[in-house]
């Protein structure tokens, strides 16, 4: 469903010159984005890329990579990831060489959160940055308020609908739970494994590269649970399809999981951090601290009456859509002004 406004069909043939780079290992939200208003994404070193060389010389490979794209593409507007700092920043160089609006997608971790040691130490630069771009696109109301106390503008842009299509949820016999993430810093997995100890009528299933665990927590992992590594897109979807409920948590309070999003725009009810930001966000979810009794009682709750919570994802996709479509709208105006 798109909004009454609905500004793809307003600006699709005339953004086909605004490029979304990213030098992360994941394309998706840029992709989207970039699909929505019409443009086009390019993904410096993704994931599953075979060759990956040390960090800093993918930053030289992918700086050198994005400055010939841009100079030689001459988009007229550019959408660019933070994490890290340096693709900003060579963005913002181009763009004053072509005339390009800068607009800058600072995650959380762009702010030094989630463990991300390296943008904390380069925070000046961020800061440097806020005003010289035309827009930031931060996850929560709180970010926005350290941007526009920096002399910046910022506006809050979560995730694209991206083509899910909504399937009512036919739980299985025994609930299934995908466990989605990364085995990132911000993310409470030994808390997971106890939760899921707890509940051996529930199967787990975790994704994410088990090389990236901390030593002992696979060893020590329940029965129940199966780690099913990093998914592709289609695998992605397909497990999220095939799932009864969508698990996605984070220590980091502003932090807003795309897989929660993810989650409601396919149909699936979804547990996530008891932060006030997921609270608002999905409203229809169970809220659950991060600690193993707290999660094991949120997907006992779920287990115990599920149908009232499939009930609700309609709903849900529903306020989550209009909430997209508003911040669509935003954007179309800073790349299109």
């Amino acid at each position: 469903m798109v909004g009454v406004l609905d500004p793809r069909a307003r600006v699709a043939s005339k953004q086909r010159d605004l490029v979304f780079v990213a030098w992360g290992a994941v394309a998706g939200r840029s992709e989207e984005i970039a699909a929505a208003l019409g443009g086009e994404a390019r993904c410096f070193f993704p994931q599953g890329t075979r060759v990956r060389p040390p960090v800093v010389l993918r930053w030289v490979l992918s700086a050198v990579g994005t400055a010939w794209y841009l100079l030689t593409r001459r988009p007229r507007a550019v959408i660019v990831t933070n994490p890290p700092i340096f693709a900003p920043l060579v963005v913002l160089a181009c763009a004053r060489l072509i005339g390009a609006r800068v607009l800058m997608d600072s995650h959380p971790g762009g702010f030094g959160v989630q463990g991300d040691r390296v943008a904390g130490r380069v925070q000046p630069i961020h800061r440097w940055l806020m005003p010289r771009v035309d827009l930031v696109l931060v996850t929560e109301e709180g970010w926005s308020e350290t941007v526009e106390a920096r002399g910046g503008r910022a506006a809050i842009v979560h995730e694209a609908p991206a083509g899910w299509v909504l399937t009512p949820p036919s739980r299985h016999e025994r609930l299934r739970v995908l466990v989605i993430g990364r085995f990132g810093g911000d993310e409470p997995v030994a808390q997971v494994l106890e939760a899921a100890g707890a509940l051996p009528d529930c199967d787990f299933a975790l994704t994410g590269d088990p090389s990236q665990l901390r030593d002992g927590l696979r060893d020590a992992a329940p029965g129940n649970v199966e780690f099913v590594g990093f998914l592709g897109p289609d695998a992605y979807r397909a497990a999220v399809v095939d799932c009864d409920a969508v698990l996605t948590l984070t220590t980091e309070p502003s932090s807003v999981m795309r897989a929660a999003y993810e989650a409601v725009y396919a149909g699936r009810p979804v547990v996530v951090s008891d932060w006030p930001a997921g609270r608002e966000l999905f409203p229809f979810g169970i809220h659950t601290a991060n600690e193993g009794p707290a999660i094991a009682r949120a997907i006992a709750t779920l287990d115990a009456d599920y149908d009232t919570y499939a009930a609700g994802v309609a709903d849900a996709r529903r306020l989550q859509q209009e909430r997209w479509d508003r911040q669509l709208a935003v954007l179309v105006t800073a790349v299109g002004g």
